[in-house]
């Protein structure tokens, strides 16, 4: 009864543990100034950890740039050098910049937000659908909920051939991304959508009569002083431009966009610093460096939709998405994804603070993760969902595989000891059934843990990309010592298989 209680203790700590640690790989800061150093001393042994080859971090305060940090991976040999003026895709950030070029054409009077997009754009019309389509607003674009559909997502292209057009993509390319369609009805739901921002990106060509790239550079990349940006990649970039990796640090192509308002923006950490103290400024109508007016400003980050998710809500807003914290704390925010880049800004508008992080590697999110959270823990004393969801996943996955590990310790000592006194043999062969029926389980269970492993590495390698090692071989512990506990019978089960 004694050793029944102290299993079951022992069971309760190792599975409570894990909830008890801080999985942030970098110290608790009290200010800015100290997570400046503190970023200084611990990213490049965070590039290295998690196979990250380069990285660009700033940090806004009172809508200044306090601190920039630039990062390089020395264990790549070919790594290109990483400073201030070195140039990263930053993937779907361009959809916030992008909007700013939308609000623009608004605050001119030029469009209205709750128009349908077919009032404006004439060179490609949605396909027909079950669906109104002219419930597909301009405002429904921006915020991900005209239900229009992803286009596939973009992958990018080769930079040795030729890009198709926006029309092209709008149709769907074999291979490269799906037609757009519109697949629910509009303001029902959240559905994120970059076919909708090629839609947007048409929009603006037809009412103003100009290419895209040439106007966000006159009416926002210039009026946010980014003069080392653009979306598309121009031959004064190519110098500059980091080289991409993927996550087992691969060089690979920097692919192209013709999808340039959702994927194509290349900038620099100083320039996404000015973009980020312009919509600050614009915000709180500063008047320095004001993309949009106030009021306009303030619609931008007005929200459209909750976005449910597994800790609370989030909400989408017009090209941003805004994360809660704490109450009262409205954070403004969006990610970058394309192969080879990921980059992440948030801002507290109203505190006048942000921070902006550039990777120019597919494991980027790592590092992206581990400095968020530090940054909120100092500048609001508080953790974003995406921290709070990591947390979970980490600390769940260690406590089900220390548990795991436990039980397989257990029962092993149990086996070993049942085979030493004689209560445990191996199975005899005189019932084929049994036999056969023993084998289907041992098959079964170590096809489970292989299929185990293969569907669920994706969800875990997003909290870490080793996690999912800890749990399968945790797993495979207790399926290795399960199999074994089937071959060494106990004695009184094998007398009873004779009997019959």
């Amino acid at each position: 009864m004694k050793r029944k209680i102290y299993i079951l203790l022992l069971s309760l700590i190792v599975l409570i543990t894990p909830f008890f640690y801080n999985y942030s790989y970098l110290n608790k800061c009290s200010d800015m100034k100290e997570l400046a150093v503190c970023l200084e001393r611990e990213v490049p042994q965070l590039l290295t950890k998690y196979k990250i080859p380069g990285a660009s971090i700033s940090i806004i305060e009172n809508a200044q740039v306090e601190w920039i940090g630039t990062f390089e991976n020395e264990r790549i040999v070919d790594q290109s050098k990483i400073d201030r003026d070195t140039v990263f895709q930053v993937a779907s950030i361009s959809k916030s910049v992008t909007a700013l070029g939308i609000m623009k054409l608004v605050e001119q009077g030029k469009i209205e937000l709750d128009a349908p997009i077919d009032k404006y754009v004439t060179r490609w019309k949605i396909p027909e659908s079950i669906y109104d389509i002219k419930q597909v607003t301009v405002r429904r674009l921006l915020s991900h909920t005209s239900g229009l559909s992803n286009g596939g997502g973009y992958q990018g292209y080769s930079p040795y051939k030729s890009l198709p057009s926006i029309e092209e993509s709008l149709n769907g390319i074999e291979g490269k991304a799906k037609p757009v369609e519109l697949i629910c009805e509009p303001c029902t739901k959240y559905i994120y959508s970059g076919g909708g921002y090629l839609l947007l990106q048409l929009l603006i060509e037809e009412v103003t009569g100009i290419d895209f790239n040439e106007y966000m550079k006159i009416h926002v990349l210039k009026p946010a002083h980014m003069t080392d940006s653009s979306f598309q990649w121009e031959e004064s970039l190519h110098s500059r431009t980091a080289k991409a990796y993927d996550k087992d640090l691969n060089q690979i192509p920097n692919y192209l966009y013709v999808e340039e308002a959702a994927a194509g923006l290349y900038t620099t950490i100083d320039d996404i610093s000015q973009f980020l103290i312009s919509e600050i400024n614009s915000f709180n109508d500063n008047g320095v460096g004001n993309v949009l007016d106030m009021e306009i400003m303030k619609q931008v980050y007005t929200p459209v939709m909750e976005i449910p998710s597994i800790l609370g809500n989030g909400k989408v807003a017009l090209g941003h998405f805004i994360d809660e914290p704490k109450a009262g704390i409205e954070l403004i925010t969006n990610n970058g994804s394309n192969r080879g880049w990921r980059a992440n800004f948030t801002i507290n508008p109203n505190g006048k603070t942000g921070i902006a992080i550039l990777t120019n590697g597919d494991n980027g999110n790592y590092l992206i993760n581990e400095v968020l959270d530090t940054w909120y823990d100092v500048s609001l004393n508080a953790k974003s969902n995406i921290s709070r969801i990591r947390y979970l996943i980490l600390a769940s996955t260690y406590s089900i595989s220390f548990f795991l590990i436990l039980w397989s310790a257990i029962s092993l000592y149990l086996l070993m000891k049942g085979i030493r006194n004689g209560s445990r043999k191996m199975t005899l062969l005189k019932n084929k059934y049994t036999l056969f029926l023993k084998c289907c389980i041992c098959i079964f269970l170590m096809c489970f843990t292989y299929i185990f492993k293969s569907n669920i590495s994706s969800i875990l390698s997003f909290a870490d990309p080793n996690i999912e090692n800890v749990i399968f071989i945790a797993l495979l512990m207790r399926v290795v010592v399960g199999i074994s506990q089937i071959v060494f019978g106990r004695t009184r089960d094998m007398n009873v298989d004779s009997s019959t």
